[in-house]
């Protein structure tokens, strides 16, 4: 047999032509057996650059054949490609026996570094026992061109393996080429295994690797036909290769992977650091939520974390096993040596309030008495629709001097953008050291928002400033060094300093019943409870000790403690029973597997108060509440422990209502007499109003979504836009109001969007003969419940 090799570079062909290789007008060899083929083609391997041998081309003849020219054509193949058929020809048989997947845990921050699921990777083992990672597997296929083949071999074993494993509730993040995703039958494929592996589809993350440069538009339909099905997207290796922020805009991904490439070092780098901002700022906007990849330094997971990442993968945590294992490294103790310059996450949308407003159109008789109506409000903005023109002021409105609206209007004060960012409103406060008025608030098509007092705005970013790093990831409360030197110089300067500890009951059992999702949740509500009852008090300071545990740091002696603890009580009691399972309501108590039971939703709080002895620091602090908590952990149900001789004990006499449900209902009745239509901010005004509303949307009768979703100005980023002609009919707040045409209010979730958590309530809209015109549907976060629970 001979071999022809030709290259279409001139240099490249000088390269072959010097390892003596020559036959007719191509370079070229003549062979008799496949060890001797196999040792010339080493050779060449050996001496020839791979980029020459990129533009060689190979064709094999009998010795003096003539071919015809389409013959050739079709007889030529790259000579990488006849070299790996030749040199690995066992990639042209099944390659399934030569696949084994690894597994690699995602673990959570949030969750102190429990797994949250596992990315399947590919080893290839070749027939001499030597084991290839995905990369070099891929390459080598792609040689043969059997990529598609190994990529469904990887697909199916990966599915297998879950089904299998111990953690197979967990999800997990099976590696797609575009190729494979965009090739006819594949999603069919998957769907069948998930059938025949009892997979739920809502566990399987379809992670979309880089291979070569793909059509965004059309990648984008094919990935929401995936979506439809109940799967989830992911992009792979963001801020590297072919997935570029285009891709990132045209794919609705669930999940985007950061680079390890963007993310290592990335603190000492200002190119990665800005980088790696941009990415992070985009995914926010679009919904998604990150994951960094390759995270193998202490120093790069505290910088992830101070970022505000939630999720990671690398060799730090774990290395890819054969068997998915939720054993990983503990992450990392926090410390000053590890802490990295964030940029604060500030949002003034937190500040901005509806304010009163009149239209222009309106009599002075009737500013007049809308002042009358709200006697605490000095001022109202002057709306030609939704478009700000002016403020007026109460004392013009009343002045004798003026006949009309028009004559006591003033100008409109400073008008800025409702989703400035902190860098350039801490500029704008330099600039305008002594404007103290109000400031109008915009979307970025002019209409009106609301309304900032600019001095608020001010305090609130010197106090983040001071405690940068000092908040608890949870309950967003003060915690760690800064609430320990809070309470020690307290304690040392002040002798009136009275201290409540407020623990949750059975919480571990708690967990342990329920999960610790449900966990969170509920230290969350306890959280938001204790801090709607003390945000505009002064005097006290509201910390985050760890895990169910809180205090109250009193610089004074209150008359009335004990009332508000127990009124503190009695809200959480009320608002938890959203936290536990109606059986388990019923009986009033639930069971844990070692067979104990449990009271449900009851609070051990302790006050200490320097009546027993002088307390000198945290430390003897936190000795005496142990003593009255242990007093009060004796006692079934909740209960208030006040340090006293003998110790004082005060439980709750009465049930507590809270009709937040009503009020959020009402809310959302509110809005049907709102001009709803296409327009994505329709419904900012009413977020200024009910800001306890994160998303709001509209489904025909049929369940599919009518508009886009409106979403609270402070919720960009974390929600979706879109949703328009979704199909929601599966949803249990549209299937519940459709069958019985009354409202509907969801137990508590965890959100995968805001990563909070939320309850949804719905509520029909019904003609005069009552028949389902549409159904309104929102989204209140467990904050919210607080707020709309709280009769302060």
């Amino acid at each position: 047999m001979e071999l022809f090799l030709h290259t279409f570079d001139a240099n490249n062909h000088a390269q072959l032509a010097q390892l003596g290789l020559t036959s007719l007008n191509d370079t070229g060899f003549s062979y008799q057996t496949e060890t001797e083929l196999l040792q010339k083609l080493d050779q060449i391997i050996e001496q020839v650059s791979a980029d020459a041998l990129k533009e060689t081309w190979v064709l094999v003849a009998q010795a003096n054949q003539h071919l015809a020219p389409m013959a050739a054509l079709a007889a030529t193949m790259p000579f990488n490609t006849f070299y790996a058929r030749h040199k690995y020809p066992w990639l042209l048989s099944a390659l399934e026996p030569h696949v084994q997947m690894h597994y690699q845990p995602i673990v959570d921050f949030s969750q102190g570094g429990k797994v949250f699921g596992f990315e399947a990777l590919c080893r290839l083992k070749t027939p001499e026992g030597h084991w290839l990672n995905g990369a070099e597997a891929f390459a080598l296929a792609a040689e043969v061109r059997r990529t598609h083949e190994l990529d469904l071999a990887c697909q199916r074993l990966a599915l297998v393996g879950k089904s299998q494993s111990a953690s197979a509730t967990k999800p997990i993040f099976i590696n797609v080429l575009p190729q494979t995703i965009m090739s006819p039958g594949w999603l069919d494929f998957i769907l069948n295994m998930l059938s025949q592996q009892a997979i739920d589809k809502r566990d399987v993350v379809i992670e979309i690797v880089e291979s070569e440069k793909t059509n965004p538009e059309t990648l984008a339909r094919y990935c929401d036909e995936i979506r439809m099905h109940g799967l989830r997207i992911a992009l792979d290796d963001m801020g590297s290769g072919f997935n570029g922020l285009r891709i990132l805009a045209e794919v609705r991904a669930d999940f985007i992977k950061i680079d390890r490439a963007i993310v290592h070092e990335a603190q000492g780098s200002r190119v990665r650091t800005v980088l790696l901002e941009a990415i992070i700022s985009m995914a926010q906007r679009l919904g998604c939520t990150i994951i960094a990849e390759g995270l193998e330094r202490v120093e790069d997971i505290t910088y992830c974390q101070d970022l505000g990442l939630h999720y990671a993968q690398g060799h730090y945590f774990a290395h890819p096993q054969s068997e998915p294992s939720d054993q990983v490294t503990a992450l990392p103790i926090r410390d000053e040596s590890h802490r990295s310059h964030v940029p604060d996450d500030f949002h003034i949308g937190e500040f901005i309030s509806h304010g009163l407003t009149i239209d222009v159109s309106s009599s002075l008789a009737e500013a007049r008495s809308l002042f009358n109506a709200h006697t605490d409000v000095a001022i109202a903005v002057v709306l030609d629709g939704r478009i700000p023109l002016g403020v007026l002021r109460r004392g013009k409105v009343f002045s004798k001097k003026v006949s009309g609206l028009g004559a006591c209007c003033d100008p409109l004060p400073k008008v800025i953008n409702h989703m400035i960012p902190s860098s350039v409103l801490a500029r704008i406060f330099y600039l305008e050291r002594g404007n103290t008025d109000i400031w109008i608030t915009v979307n970025e098509h002019g209409a009106y928002v609301g309304i900032l007092q600019p001095m608020e705005i001010m305090a609130q970013l010197i106090s983040r400033k001071a405690s940068t790093g000092n908040l608890h990831p949870l309950s967003h409360l003060t915690t760690g060094p800064t609430l320990r030197q809070t309470l020690d110089n307290s304690l040392r300067n002040n002798p009136n300093t009275q201290l409540v500890y407020i623990d949750l009951d059975h919480f571990k059992a708690y967990n342990d019943r329920y999960g610790f999702i449900r966990g969170d949740a509920m230290i969350r509500l306890l959280s938001e409870i204790i801090r709607q009852e003390f945000q505009d008090k002064s005097g006290v300071m509201v910390g985050h000790i760890g895990g169910d545990d809180f205090v109250l740091i009193y610089d004074h002696k209150v008359a009335s403690l004990s009332d508000t603890l127990l009124h503190i009580i009695s809200q959480f009691q009320a608002l938890a029973v959203h936290l536990y399972d109606a059986t388990d309501l019923e009986r009033g108590f639930f069971t844990t597997e070692d067979g104990k039971d449990h009271p449900v939703a009851s609070v051990s709080i302790a006050v200490v108060n320097g009546a027993q002895g002088t307390l000198e620091n945290s430390v003897m602090a936190a000795e005496r509440a142990a003593m009255l908590k242990k007093i009060g952990k004796a006692n079934l149900g909740s209960i208030v422990v006040v340090e006293d001789t003998p110790p004082q004990t005060i439980f709750p006499k009465k049930e507590f209502y809270s009709d937040w449900q009503q009020r959020a209902l009402a809310a959302l009745q509110s809005l049907l007499h709102i001009q709803r239509s296409t327009g994505s901010h329709d419904l900012d005004g009413c977020f200024a109003e009910f800001p306890y509303f994160e998303v709001i949307f509209e489904l025909e009768p049929n369940g599919v979504q009518r508009h886009a979703n409106w979403i609270n100005p402070n919720m960009y980023g974390k929600i979706k836009a879109g949703g328009a002609g979704i199909n929601r009919s599966q949803q249990a707040y549209y299937q519940s109001v459709a069958e019985t045409r009354a409202p509907y209010i969801s137990s508590i979730y965890l959100s995968t969007a805001t990563e909070d958590f939320c309850l949804t309530v719905s509520l029909p809209l019904l003609d005069e003969a009552g028949q389902l015109q549409s159904i309104l549907v929102a989204d209140i976060n467990i904050a919210a419940m607080a707020v709309l629970s709280s009769t302060r």
